[in-house]
C-alpha cells in the first residue's frame, strides 16, 4: 500500500491516537473510508476524521474502478 491509497475500515474497529495526555480511543460505529498514511507491519497510520493508529488485519485497500492509483 502507498501513501495516499484510500482504505475502508470496518465497523466496530479500535481505532487510537496517543497525545501529549495519554491515549484518545474510539471504535468505528459505521464502515468508514480513511486515507493511508503510512505503517509497520501490524500497525497503520490513517487520516479518517483525524490521525489514528489502527490494527493493519482490521484495514483495507479500495480498489477497482473508483480508487485513486
Amino acid at each position: 500500500m502507498q501513501e495516499g491509497d484510500l482504505v475502508h475500515i470496518p465497523q466496530g474497529v479500535e481505532m487510537w491516537n496517543e497525545t501529549g495526555k495519554g491515549m484518545k480511543m474510539r471504535f468505528t460505529t459505521k464502515p468508514i473510508t480513511g486515507v493511508y498514511m503510512g505503517g509497520g507491519s501490524h500497525i497503520y497510520h490513517v487520516y479518517a476524521d483525524g490521525e489514528w493508529s489502527v490494527k493493519r488485519r482490521d484495514v483495507y485497500p479500495i480498489e477497482g474502478r473508483h480508487a485513486v492509483s
